[in-house]
């Protein structure tokens, strides 16, 4: 015991910026102990907080029972208690702890503010199982560097600080404690590909090699440090392909790379993006049919909510493009900014010079349309009418983006194309106040 609170103890000082600390409380030893060691430590006097985050699966039909029992818990440890009931009922094509965990952690994430640092009591034998896993799903460094030991995590940091500590030592201290713990039914079943791990492969492998535990952490850790330089190597690159566009990278300094530096720019910039990252068949098909495409196509690879696409020599990389229908009708009064769905926000923005009129304020026939073809319009500065699609093109707007893009119409005649221009008929000179039409859009950052 005095061991693991003598190396928690010291842990926690890297962390004197942290003025809360939460722990993830399933009710389980692993969590039973960093709550009950974190209470040793609160009431030796400290200047941090302490609370406890408890989320209800509904999945085992125990999980009311466990609870209540973390509820009691912390009562008795005189420690706050937050519930949080999600539905991980799992959808077609997904694991029931796959679910769990991403809504766990959505739910964990909603309680973070500055300074606080959620804990879980992940140990070496979680590590060792997630490497494993990592390895059957043939992941690169960044994957085999398994559960890192403090992260970044909604507005604070997510720690594990029983990462050098194993299953048995935390027994140990929970024995030693009599403390009580809740056991899931469901870490049994070897159908789930971690209890396979742990209770089938694990133990032959300890068989063989006694401290084959510790060696797999070590790996991970080693795959963590080459995982760190290859970031750094493709930060680097990055600055030299990188566009001011959010998701858009200069073609001609990616092909000027090797494939395998390639690949780890791609990866790195994607994650950077917080957009998945493609599978070795979906990189190859970014190579092959995007990268590698004619000068004259408009390729495009998907997966996963994801599109990578090429346009006029830069490589654009978005979340799947939602339907925005020509129908589509969406009256707009002006007098506040519009949010499209799929497409971004709206807004006019007072200011001098040429520009939108400011009269149109007082207009109530204004509205948002899409483009259906055969529009035409003359531009301001510009002495006659000319197609949209050609303005289009003359701007370089991708293909994509241009039956996305917001036209704002009076009746039946367009008073502007977001991003694009302004119509002559609606503008004021340019010793005059006016109006300037903003577009956010969102085309790629849906997945953040």
């Amino acid at each position: 015991m005095a061991l693991i609170l003598s190396a928690l103890a010291e842990q926690l000082c890297d962390y004197s910026d942290i003025r809360h600390f939460r722990v993830a409380l399933s009710g389980g030893m692993d969590s039973i102990v960093l709550l009950h060691s974190m209470a040793r430590l609160r009431d030796k006097g400290v200047d941090w907080q302490l609370s406890a985050v408890h989320v209800h699966h509904g999945l085992n039909a125990a999980a009311d029972d466990w609870s209540r029992f973390c509820d009691t818990t912390c009562q008795t440890l005189n420690i706050p208690y937050t519930l949080f009931q999600v539905d991980a009922s799992p959808v077609p094509g997904e694991s029931p702890e796959a679910t769990a965990r991403v809504l766990r952690y959505q739910a964990l994430a909603g309680v973070m503010v500055g300074g606080d640092a959620l804990l879980t009591g992940h140990h070496q034998d979680d590590q060792a199982e997630t490497l494993l896993l990592q390895l059957m799903r043939g992941c690169g460094p960044s994957g085999l560097a398994a559960m890192p030991k403090a992260t970044a995590f909604s507005a604070g940091l997510l720690v594990r600080p029983f990462l050098a500590y194993s299953r048995q030592q935390l027994l140990e201290y929970a024995t030693e404690q009599n403390l009580d713990w809740v056991e899931d039914s469901s870490n049994r079943d070897s159908r789930y590909d971690r209890n396979y791990l742990r209770h089938d492969i694990l133990p032959q492998l300890i068989t063989r090699w006694p401290g084959v535990v510790s060696s797999l952490c070590r790996t991970a850790s080693n795959m963590a440090e080459a995982s760190f330089l290859l970031d750094e190597l493709a930060k680097q690159d990055l600055q030299q392909v990188k566009t001011p566009q959010i998701g858009v990278l200069k073609l001609e300094g990616l092909l000027a790379l090797n494939d395998t530096r390639l690949r780890n720019l791609l990866r790195f910039w994607l994650r950077e993006l917080h957009l998945p990252v493609p599978s070795h068949t979906q990189m190859q098909h970014i190579f092959s049919d995007v990268i590698h495409a004619r000068k004259d196509s408009n390729p495009c690879v998907t997966w996963s909510g994801v599109e990578i696409r090429r346009y006029r020599g830069n490589l654009y990389a978005l979340a799947t493009l939602t339907a925005v229908g020509p129908e589509q009708d969406i009256v707009w009064d002006l007098s506040a900014p519009i949010t499209i769905n799929g497409v971004g926000s709206l807004r006019l923005r007072k200011t001098q010079g040429m520009g939108l009129n400011p009269d149109l304020l007082a207009r109530t026939d204004l509205c948002i349309r899409f483009r259906q073809g055969g529009e035409r319009i003359q531009p301001a500065r510009r002495g006659h009418q000319h197609e949209l699609k050609k303005l289009f093109q003359e701007a370089g707007i991708p293909p994509w983006e241009r039956d996305r893009t917001p036209i704002l119409y009076q009746g039946d005649a367009i008073v502007a194309v977001a991003g694009l221009c302004d119509s002559a008929a609606f503008c004021v000179g340019e010793d005059q106040k006016s109006l300037l039409l903003e577009w956010d859009k969102c085309f790629f950052d849906t997945l953040n």
